[in-house]
């Protein structure tokens, strides 16, 4: 999992489920979101989990387009 697909995935959590999740707990979702896990056709949960996350760099990925 790249630093890049975990960054997405923060960014997706607070932007779209309105979660803020720390990047050990959104690896998972980025897995998803990265197409690493087939989970087309299937009914899947991911475990979002922690929200230590430094406001600097949450600030910075919400604000990179």
């Amino acid at each position: 999992m790249s630093d890049d697909e975990v960054r997405r995935a923060i960014v997706y959590a607070a932007r779209t489920l309105k979660l803020i999740v720390e990047p050990g707990g959104a690896v998972a979702l980025a897995s998803v979101l990265a197409g690493k896990l087939d989970v087309s056709g299937r009914t899947v949960a991911v475990t979002l989990s922690g929200g230590n996350i430094e406001d600097a760099l949450l600030a910075e990925l919400l604000t990179t387009p």
